[in-house]
């Protein structure tokens, strides 16, 4: 465990270089001090305090915490992967919404695993009270409502460190590292049709000092835009002219802890307002898809010339993958319609989110826009939408383990790196959070490799290749789908975990337990063999399972995907009784040694071209490394180089801009340095997986 601190409190806005002549350490009030306390300052303070760290999280507003100002919902394709990789390595995400959600669905279902999700509705008053719960409880974590005004760098030869966090209150709080999540807060403005003030979100006051401060740093920044779209009043919807969107009838968890029904729920119940909820293993509410139509899509053409989007009011660039409607309707002309969600915000509130309607269109455009659909022909606006433009930092000023490349101690985490998405930025948070605790432990930096997790295919894209918008993880980014299953996430990165002091040697007792059982399932069943005949057909049928077309072991007839495995295991019990043990083991354990038998054949070539890959990728390039003396580099792929500064040579290989022939140049090179000077001072951290 690493523990160095004592008390103390902050905010950030300035960063100064300053230099100070007493030791860095003899004067310590907190190891960590984390800037902001949304989804990735939440994870990024836990995973801190639970690798070892005294931590203190500065926040203008302690009700604010881990709030939801925009989609009230966790998961979906990509982003659910992350939330269980969050999950797996001890965060707080995947238990929150275990604990408030209003509805829970699997997508993807008719698709392979790769690709399979969780996706919850939360009620988002009780999510962010859930996730200030598990701030407060955690030991190591001390919560102030004070805004810091700058970070001060102290100067150790001559590379700058940070040294302490200056608060508007006027006190200074020294530290070991800080963690800056400031979200869409760099120089946040709010935008819809000609209404434009300063601000981070609704309700919240942006910073420019903190902006300003950054760049005069070095660090450079940039413009983005993200969105929001109107919230209705459910009152005056006509759920008559919805489609009904049930959650799922059979139980369904992200955490482990849901998983092993140590869960303490938090809920509600509903207003009568929503005729659609159900009750069953948990009580749900449902969300309602309706359609926009050509009358809508018209009336915001004509408008284009009031739409901020269009006009030139908007600088930054806006998420591509997440469009608001006026993008949709001048992108996609020729679409009759385009379809939305009415997705309830909370048990006891009678605002719905219209999913699909991000906008920063005049307010009288978006109210007329939403009763051009036949379920909202009455409707009542409560919130209108609008854009939110801010600054984010060049994440290739940051190194895989989102550390700053020009101050030690200083990392970063979220928005603020240009990525969009709760998921996103939690996980980044807490990979930020337990390599700022092992900083200042002098322990090595935790780095996830492509083929581990997808927060480390997400580390990885963003200190290396180039993006004009915002960030948004999609299970296309990943080269090795089938390995980082949402499924297999504890198998992945549990000893991690345990060894980075991110969870308890029971739970990791817990994981390798199920990892047992499942591989002994599979050798019973491989040991065993069925055989084309009337005894078997017979059996098989009673089950509803196919006859057997030749002998084969039970291993091989699991894996036709006609076969269900809890089938297979009852019917096959009959005439082995070494299989019931098995009979009564939980559905998501027995779905994980029916996906094990059916891919394991991919996932073992998976593997193979992993370790391929993980020779050129493991090997390092020192920090201070002279890309200019290296002859042979194309001038572009030099630049490029000079300017990401890459960790590892497989990472160079993913910059836009080199060429396998750069690589080939940097590869020789490389290696004839390391002939020469082996032991070369200047090398980076060893990088930890």
């Amino acid at each position: 465990m690493l523990r160095f601190g004592g008390n103390g409190t902050t905010i950030l806005y300035l960063v100064t270089v300053m230099t100070y002549s007493p030791s860095l350490h003899s004067s310590l009030t907190y190891d960590v001090i984390v800037i902001g306390a949304g989804h990735a300052g939440c994870e990024a303070a836990l995973a801190a305090a639970r690798a070892g760290a005294s931590v203190l999280v500065l926040t203008p507003n302690l009700d604010r915490i881990g709030f939801m100002p925009c989609n009230p919902s966790i998961g979906g394709p990509a982003k659910g992967h992350i939330v269980a990789e969050i999950d797996a390595l001890g965060g707080e995400m995947a238990r929150a919404i275990d604990r408030t959600a209003l509805q829970i669905r699997l997508l993807n279902s008719s698709k392979g695993p790769a690709v399979q999700a969780l996706r919850a509705q939360a009620d988002k008053t009780l999510y962010s009270m859930a996730m200030k719960e598990a701030l407060e409880l955690q030991e190591g974590v001390e919560l102030r409502q004070e805004s810091a005004l700058r970070v001060d760098v102290q100067r150790l030869g001559n590379h700058p460190r940070v040294h302490a966090v200056v608060t508007d209150t006027g006190n200074t709080y020294p530290c070991g590292a800080c963690v800056i999540t400031a979200g869409t807060f760099l120089r946040g403005s709010m935008i819809a049709g000609e209404w434009r003030a300063s601000g981070a979100r609704a309700g919240d006051a942006a910073t420019g000092t903190l902006a300003m401060s950054i760049g005069d740093a070095g660090i450079r920044l940039r413009r983005l835009k993200t969105g929001t779209p109107p919230r209705v009043d459910a009152r005056s919807v006509d759920f008559d002219r919805t489609e009904v969107q049930h959650g799922t009838d059979d139980p369904l968890w992200f955490s482990f802890d849901g998983r092993d029904g140590i869960i303490d729920r938090l809920e509600l119940a509903p207003l009568s307002i929503y005729p659609h909820a159900t009750t069953g293993w948990r009580n749900q509410l449902p969300c309602y898809l309706i359609q926009t139509d050509q009358s809508g899509h018209a009336l915001i053409a004509a408008a284009a010339h009031r739409s901020p989007m269009f006009n030139g009011s908007i600088e930054g660039v806006g998420p591509r993958y997440c469009p608001s409607i006026e993008d949709k309707v001048a992108r996609f002309p020729h679409k009759l319609s385009h379809g939305l969600f009415l997705e309830p915000e909370g048990w006891r509130t009678t605002e719905m989110y219209v999913q699909g309607a991000n906008t920063s269109l005049p307010h009288d455009v978006q109210l007329g826009f939403l009763r051009t659909i036949p379920a909202l022909r009455d409707v009542r606006i409560t919130r209108y939408g609008y854009a939110v433009e801010y600054d984010a930092v060049e994440p290739t000023e940051l190194t895989p383990w989102l550390s700053s490349k020009r101050v030690d101690g200083l990392f970063m985490a979220g928005q603020i790196n240009g990525t969009s998405g709760y998921e996103e930025a939690a996980g980044q948070g807490l990979l930020a959070g337990v390599n700022a605790a092992r900083f200042v432990g002098h322990v090595d930096p935790l780095v996830l490799g492509r083929e581990e997790a997808y927060i480390g295919v997400m580390a990885d894209d963003l200190t290396t290749m180039e993006f004009v918008e915002p960030y948004r993880m999609l299970t296309s980014r990943a080269e090795h789908r089938l390995l980082l299953r949402a499924d297999n996430a504890d198998d992945r990165l549990a000893a991690i975990a345990y060894h980075a002091d991110l969870i308890t040697r029971h739970r990791l007792d817990r994981v390798e337990q199920e990892r047992t059982i499942r591989d002994a399932l599979n050798s019973t069943l491989t040991a065993i063999f069925v055989t084309p005949n009337d005894a078997f057909d017979e059996l098989f049928a009673n089950f509803e399972l196919p006859s057997v077309s030749r002998s084969m072991t039970a291993a091989e007839f699991a894996r036709r995907p006609d076969v269900d495995l809890k089938r297979l295991v009852d019917a096959l019990t009959v005439n082995y009784p070494e299989l019931k043990q098995y009979q009564r083991l939980d559905r998501p354990v027995l779905r994980r040694a029916e996906v094990d038998l059916r891919y394991a054949a991919y996932v073992e070539k998976e593997y193979a071209q992993v370790e391929r890959v993980r020779r050129m990728e493991r090997m390092a390039i020192p920090v201070q490394f002279e890309y200019s003396a290296v002859p042979g580099l194309r001038n572009e792929g030099r630049e490029k180089l000079i300017a990401v500064r890459p960790a590892t040579v497989g990472q160079a290989g993913r910059i836009a801009g080199v060429t396998p022939a750069d690589v080939a140049v940097l590869l020789v090179h490389l290696r004839r340095a390391n002939e020469t000077d082996d032991a070369s001072p200047t090398r980076r951290a060893r990088l930890v997986s």
